[in-house]
């Protein structure tokens, strides 16, 4: 009841615990019961996804766009990070545990943002070179996914002009920014 507006990091540290209290085999069911019996208060996905829990839709559904119209949002990006914190080194694993919490909010690339990251974490334990963790992410998703193909977009322009990051931006911009279908 007094926490602060700032549901990324709660959602972090409850889904951090299940992994506490269950193990690494912890399922998307696990997830979603402590994330729909939690106090603070969400916002976006998470908000739509313990409306959803709280309804009696399934852990594994509460993000599908038929049920969240904010399936697709970053939440889940955001509150990722713990996953390749707690996976060193193992970006596979990160994606498999990534793959049975973000279902929890999310869906597409909502739920590939999550995947990345917690991919990327995981990786930089023992990768320094900036590069080679996006890359090392981005092989944690679809590279057929929007999420997937802009990422590639922007490692394959950036290098194409390293010394200007403002031409990455135009191209990134010309291309992807045309807001949602």
């Amino acid at each position: 009841s007094n926490s602060l507006g700032q549901d990324d990091l709660y959602v972090d540290m409850t889904f951090a615990q299940v992994l506490d209290d269950k193990g690494l085999g912890a399922t998307t069911a696990d997830f979603g019961n402590m994330f729909r019996d939690a106090k603070y208060r969400l916002a976006h996905a998470n908000l739509a996804a313990r409306r959803n829990l709280r309804r009696g839709i399934p852990a594994w559904q509460a993000g599908l766009p038929e049920f969240n119209v904010h399936a697709n949002d970053i939440d889940f990006q955001i509150e990722s990070d713990f996953i390749g914190l707690m996976t060193p080194g193992l970006p596979q694993e990160a994606n498999r545990i990534a793959d049975r919490v973000g279902r929890v909010m999310n869906y597409g690339d909502g739920l590939y943002g999550g995947m990345f990251f917690g991919g990327m974490y995981a990786a930089a334990f023992f990768e320094s070179d900036p590069r080679k963790v996006v890359e090392m992410g981005l092989r944690s998703i679809p590279a057929d996914s929007g999420y997937g193909k802009i990422i590639a977009d922007v490692l394959k322009w950036s290098t194409e002009n390293p010394k200007d990051w403002q031409k990455t931006w135009r191209l990134i911009t010309e291309k992807w920014d045309r807001g949602d279908p």
